[in-house]
C-alpha cells in the first residue's frame, strides 16, 4: 500500500500503500512539471460538517507542525521515532519476529525509491514509518514527467523484490523460519504495491504506458472482492474510494504532455517491467507460501 513531503506535497511512491499528489488543484501534475496546469478556482461556501472538518483539520496541523519539524529537521530522529512506534504496535499484536520481518522488507522497498530519487537529484527523506500503513518518503521536489516518476515509483518494488529474493535464498541455507516469514511477506508487499490504483506503486510505473491500466486495477480489485474475500478489508476500501478523483483526473489529462512526451520504447520498457515483476512476485509468493505451509504443519 507502493505511495511517496512536506505539508504541500505528497510522499513518493509509496508503500501500502503509495499516492495521487495532494496538491491544492485539480491537476495530478506536480506544480514544478512544464506541464502542469491549474484551472481556475471556484468559490465554495465552508459550513455545517464541512466547517467542522476544516476546524478539526486546523486545530490537528497545529499539533502536528511540531512532529513534521521533527522529522525535516531532524530525519534520522523521525525515522527512528517511527520505527519503533511500528515496531511496538506490530509486535504487540502479532509478535516481534514478525514486527522485524515486515518493517524491514517495508524499509528494503521504502529505500529503493529513495535512491532513485536521489539519483535524479532531487531531495528525500529516509523513510518515515506509519503504524499498520506501511510508510512514506516526503520528497522537497518532484520529477517533471511521467517517466521520470514512473522509474521512482519501480525502484521500490525492485529493491523489495531483491530483497525478499536474498532473504528466500538465505532461508534455503539457514532454514530459519523467520527468513521465510521476511520473504514472504517482502514478496506479497511488493506485489499488492503493483496494483495501478491510486498511491500505490502500479499507478505510477503504468501511467505513462496507458490510462487503462488503472481502470484494470479497479476490475482487478473487484474481482478480488468477489473470489478472494481477504481484499475486502477497510484498508483496500479506502485506497479505492480515494483512488477515484486520480482515477478521472488521469483520463482528463491523457493528452497533457506530462504523459504524451514519453517515447513509445520507454513506454513498452515501463509495461515489460512491471509484467515480469508481477510474473516473478506472484509465482515466488506462491512458493514462499508452500513452505510456510509445510512447517506449519
Amino acid at each position: 500500500m507502493e505511495e511517496r513531503n512536506q505539508p504541500s506535497t505528497p510522499p513518493s511512491g509509496g508503500q501500502v500503500p503509495p499516492p495521487p499528489p495532494l496538491y491544492p488543484v485539480t491537476s495530478d501534475i506536480p506544480p514544478t512539471s512544464p506541464y502542469h496546469y491549474s484551472p481556475t478556482p471556484t468559490r465554495r461556501r465552508n459550513g455545517g460538517i464541512l466547517g467542522g472538518l476544516a476546524a478539526a483539520a486546523a486545530a490537528a496541523f497545529a499539533y502536528g507542525k511540531w512532529v513534521l519539524l521533527l522529522i525535516f529537521k531532524i530525519p534520522a530522529a523521525g525515522t527512528l521515532i517511527s520505527l519503533v512506534v511500528s515496531f511496538g504496535g506490530y509486535a504487540l499484536f502479532y509478535g516481534p519476529w514478525f514486527a522485524v520481518a515486515l518493517l524491514t522488507m517495508i524499509f528494503v522497498h521504502e529505500m529503493g525509491h529513495v535512491v532513485e530519487i536521489r539519483r535524479q537529484g532531487m531531495q528525500a527523506t529516509a523513510p518515515i514509518f506509519i503504524p499498520f500503513l506501511g510508510a512514506a518518503i516526503f520528497q522537497r521536489s518532484h520529477p517533471t514527467d511521467a517517466l521520470k516518476q514512473a522509474q521512482i515509483g519501480i525502484a521500490g518494488p525492485i529493491a523489495g523484490t531483491i530483497g525478499a529474493t536474498v532473504a528466500f535464498a538465505l532461508y534455503g541455507t539457514l532454514h530459519s523460519p523467520v527468513l521465510l516469514l521476511a520473504a514472504l511477506i517482502g514478496f506479497y508487499i511488493n506485489l499488492f504495491n503493483l496494483i495501478p490504483i491510486w498511491q500505490l506503486d502500479g499507478s505510477w510505473i503504468l501511467a505513462p504506458v496507458s490510462k487503462w491500466f488503472m481502470v484494470g486495477g479497479y476490475a482487478l480489485l473487484a474481482v478480488g472482492a468477489l473470489f478472494f474475500h481477504f481484499l475486502l478489508n477497510p484498508l483496500v476500501i479506502i485506497i479505492a474510494i480515494l483512488g477515484v478523483p486520480s482515477l478521472i483526473e488521469r483520463f482528463r489529462s491523457a493528452n497533457n504532455p506530462y504523459y504524451t512526451s514519453v517515447p513509445t520504447g520507454a513506454r513498452l520498457a515501463m509495461g515489460a517491467a512491471w509484467l515480469a515483476l508481477v510474473v516473478y512476485l506472484g509465482v515466488a509468493s506462491l512458493q514462499a507460501s508452500s513452505l510456510l505451509g509445510t512447517l506449519a504443519h
